[in-house]
């Protein structure tokens, strides 16, 4: 419950909730309306839920950095930064960007073995049957369910502490206008919003950058920064004890490494994250998630550099919000430090600009899980237990129904986590512990052919009640011997309950396979020809899910690369890195503080027009770029010095087809096309 003085009059709150949420609402239906009438774009059960599986690399890249946008990556950045300075920014950016490079891991398998896959669970049901299908459908739900209501807990109370909206009017208004584009446009419009609310994002971002280090009456250069936070450390001490300039915080590592392996499970078993992979082609899986990684993680790192230490660095100033106070737990707990430091930067504007920021991030990962939720409803539970006939027609009516209804439910659960006294930071420290499990489930069902029902059905579970029995016990060790809301929050316990629930569910499910009778090998093949796709399917929406031997040969290459990638960020950087910074301990020089923010600086520059350029390759009509109209042949676009023609392709798209017809023929004889 908000119960400081907020910086924004209702206006704001009411106005952005509503007004912006009816704006994109109508814009994409506009997109929608133009898709179908210019381009000749058929709303089909396939496209709604999979973007017809050939969305370019580009694309993917911004949809990733939107999906990840959380609120929490705005005000937990920012207020982590607040609390324990330098390593706050950097340890959260870093924690994010491990689990999508570990997750491309999976996503380049979902690829390979079930390209006509909606939704991974779909996969559980083939190997598993019924009860393993159940099992993690439970645990799908959950994550969904929970991560949605933690976004949208998120958004309401930023909203509510900033400009004193009701928390209750916030949560229903919020995923209104969403709720509206998503059902129109289905999982198409979801990237092209994703685009646009990530360069919105980034705009504000690098303006808050520019004005804090450059421009600001109040720093205006790193070395004023630097010199405010020494202030401010005599002023107002860490917690810790520890430098704001320093990476010797083992409190924050704690916190780190528990949130990063709770947004483990949230990352590997939401079906939104999963979409994406499914949504794409198949030689724009590793491009589109590495570049969505980097893009990502200058977001946090640069907000909480930015917004985050200026709430630090001017607490003894007497023009800031609470001065001579600092923030409180209340205030740090619902992202004020972010909302602060905007206010001092750029007024009353920015901190209308951070609500922005916050409305953008609220929607954009929004409309991904009611896409994902609607997706997991029609194919896993309507096609499969309901209407295993269900026409095309039929599963779209379904997935409007569900994109409908689980926007009312996510509302009326974030209502019931914010009275109940949950913010995201406890959140997202408890989620982990129930849903890890999860992770090791879809690694070994993808992985290992030997993974047996009773494997799974048993090993799971167990891991979520070793997490829970370890988080409680840990809890009452580290906490007094207390055990409650406040106490269920000490970092270490939260990390020895992640940490368990992430290696015993695994354990558990390998040791029971290998003691089943009835564990035998399955062909994962069958995972990609036993799935069925809708019966309104397109031609291209079929060749789509073809795998060629080229195909195959660029997944295998992409796997390699990601082994590299993941070693380098996790243990190069998330390890190694984090662990050499926090043993030598000292304070950054003012020299090294000033370039590590230079090159923050010039790389949210950077990944800004990397953005703007996808929007370029909107318009043109190359395999790795074409988003336009994604079901067209890849083969259709033609070079013309050096550049794709979005013109030319359409004008090709009957040879194109006729061509690919040919090649489908090929392929019926071979009885490889369903």
């Amino acid at each position: 419950m908000v119960q400081f003085e907020p910086i924004l009059n209702q206006g704001y709150g009411y106005g952005f909730s509503v007004g912006l949420g009816a704006a994109f609402a109508a814009l994409m239906a506009l997109i929608t309306r133009v898709l179908t009438t210019v381009l000749g774009e058929t709303q089909t059960s396939e496209r709604f839920s999979t973007a017809s599986r050939n969305v370019n690399s580009g694309l993917i890249a911004s949809s990733t950095v939107s999906a990840w946008t959380w609120p929490a990556t705005l005000l937990t950045s920012g207020a982590w930064s607040y609390s324990h300075g330098i390593s706050g920014g950097f340890l959260y950016g870093i924690g994010g960007a491990v689990q999508i490079t570990l997750f491309l891991f999976l996503a380049l398998q979902i690829k390979l073995k079930a390209p006509t896959a909606h939704t991974v669970s779909e996969c559980f049901y083939i190997r598993f049957g019924k009860s393993g299908h159940w099992l993690f459908l439970c645990y799908c739900i959950c994550t969904n369910v929970l991560i949605s209501s933690l976004l949208l807990l998120g958004g309401a109370q930023g909203f509510a502490a900033t400009t004193g909206m009701h928390v209750v009017a916030a949560s229903f208004l919020l995923p209104l206008g969403v709720m509206a584009y998503t059902a129109l446009g289905g999982l198409k419009a979801t990237f092209i919003s994703d685009w646009i609310h990530t360069v919105i994002i980034y705009i504000i971002l690098i303006i808050t950058m520019y004005t804090c280090y450059c421009t600001s009456s109040y720093i205006g250069s790193p070395s004023r920064m630097y010199e405010l936070l020494k202030e401010a450390e005599v002023a107002f001490p860490s917690a810790s004890g520890h430098s704001y300039l320093s990476f010797h915080d083992s409190q924050m590592y704690y916190i780190t490494w528990s949130v990063m392996l709770g947004g483990l499970g949230s990352v590997f078993g939401d079906p939104g994250y999963s979409q994406r992979a499914i949504a794409s082609n198949s030689r724009s899986v590793f491009q589109g998630y590495l570049m969505g990684t980097i893009c990502w993680w200058v977001i946090p790192l640069a907000l909480g550099f930015s917004a985050g230490l200026t709430s630090r660095a001017l607490l003894t100033n007497p023009s800031f919000v609470t001065y001579p106070n600092p923030l409180t737990d209340e205030e740090i707990g619902s992202g004020m430090p972010v909302m602060y430091g905007l206010h001092m930067l750029l007024g009353e504007s920015g901190a209308a600009a951070g609500l922005l920021m916050l409305f953008m991030s609220v929607t954009s990962a929004t409309s991904a899980e009611l896409i994902a939720f609607s997706s997991v409803a029609t194919y896993d539970i309507y096609k499969i237990y309901i209407n295993p006939k269900a026409t095309g027609k039929q599963l779209i009516r379904v997935s409007h129904i569900a994109v409908c209804v689980f926007s009312l439910i996510m509302a009326a659960l974030s209502i019931v986590f914010n009275y109940v006294g949950v913010n995201t930071g406890w959140l997202l420290s408890f989620v982990g512990i129930i849903l890890l499990p999860e992770v090791g489930a879809i690694t070994l069902m993808l992985f290992w052919k030997r993974l047996s029902k009773l494997g799974l059905i048993i090993g799971a579970p167990l891991g979520t009640v070793s997490g829970i029995v370890c988080w409680v016990c840990s809890t009452y060790a580290f906490g007094e011997h207390i055990v409650s809301k406040s106490t269920l929050s000490i970092p270490k316990a939260t990390f020895i309950g992640n940490i368990v629930s992430l290696f015993s569910a695994p354990l558990y499910m390998v040791a029971i396979t290998l003691l089943d009778p009835s564990s035998r090998s399955f062909d994962l093949t069958r995972l990609g020809e036993t799935i069925k796709m809708g019966d309104d399917a397109l031609q291209e929406e079929k060749r789509a899910t073809l795998v060629t031997e080229e195909d195959k040969n660029t997944i295998f290459r992409q796997t390699f690369y990601s082994i590299i990638v993941n070693l380098f960020v996790l243990l190069g950087v998330y390890v190694v890195i984090a662990c050499v910074l926090y043993r030598w301990g000292h304070d950054l020089s003012k020299t090294s503080f000033t370039i590590l923010i230079v090159n923050v600086t010039n790389t949210s520059a950077t990944k800004f027009v990397s953005l703007l350029t996808i929007a370029t390759k909107v318009t043109e009509g190359n395999d790795e770029t074409e988003f336009i109209n994604p079901c067209h042949n890849r083969n259709a676009g033609l070079r013309d010095g050096g550049n794709f023609s979005f013109a030319k392709s359409i004008s090709s798209q009957n040879s194109g087809v006729s061509e690919m017809g040919e090649k489908e023929e090929g392929i019926r004889e071979k009885g490889e096309l369903n």
